[in-house]
């Protein structure tokens, strides 16, 4: 004769798998809160107001001992996009362009975007040249850039990453690079300037801009033939 659980034991055991089923799902939720605090790289957004009675002022604002903390996590994470996109070359070619266009060139100043347009992987993707089959990522040192982005002055940067290129072939290769980044905002600039200018604020909102990026060997200038 088969058993028959009794229904208070039945009950105990579906509480039982209930209370254990809670205990993971608030483990899992405790984890990911952790993970994400302390949030440390705020995100600066346009809000547009659809009526015209509204008058908005856009004013830069200067560092104090209130926002000061906030700036240099900002900066630190510009730096750390603007690294990325100049020198990630991805196997989808639009990509590297669109980075190259919307990113890096919104994000420097004249001489600078000048500069890296003179490099040989810009020439060669911008205008349909030799395209390296080759894949190349940045890493930087400390997942948090403490390490990697250090502030040596108002607006000065030192950055260290390491840039890894894997061919057709599958072979990889790596090499680690150090430049000095100087930025500074142009946000009255810009709002006293033309419609162009206005409208690259939606993509850079404090209109900070890459004013140096010294490099003894900038890795864009490497033999597109060698990848």
């Amino acid at each position: 004769m088969a058993k028959i659980v009794e229904p208070p034991i039945l009950m105990s055991r579906i509480l039982m798998f209930v209370l254990a089923t809670s205990v993971v799902v608030l483990g899992t939720l405790v984890f990911v809160l952790i993970k994400m605090i302390p949030l440390e790289r705020p995100e600066v957004f346009f809000v547009a107001n659809a009526t015209r009675s509204v008058n908005v002022i856009i004013e830069p604002f200067e560092p104090n001992s209130a926002n000061e903390k906030a700036i240099s996590y900002y900066e630190r994470g510009f730096i750390q996009e603007y690294v990325i996109a100049r020198n990630t070359l991805s196997d989808n070619i639009s990509m590297t362009r669109n980075n190259w266009k919307e990113i890096v060139k919104n994000w420097s100043s004249d001489n600078v975007y000048t500069a890296f347009t003179k490099t040989k992987m810009y020439r060669n993707y911008a205008f349909g040249g030799h395209i390296p089959n080759a894949v190349c990522d940045v890493y930087f040192s400390d997942p948090k850039n403490k390490m990697a982005i250090i502030k040596t002055g108002k607006g000065d940067y030192t950055v260290s990453f390491t840039w890894i290129c894997k061919n057709i072939g599958g072979q990889t290769t790596s090499k680690n690079y150090k430049i000095k980044i100087k930025i500074k905002s142009d946000l009255e600039k810009r709002m006293s300037g033309t419609l162009e200018n206005l409208q690259k604020l939606k993509a850079n909102p404090l209109g900070i801009q890459v004013v140096e990026y010294k490099t003894d060997e900038d890795p864009l200038n490497n033999d597109v033939t060698s990848l």
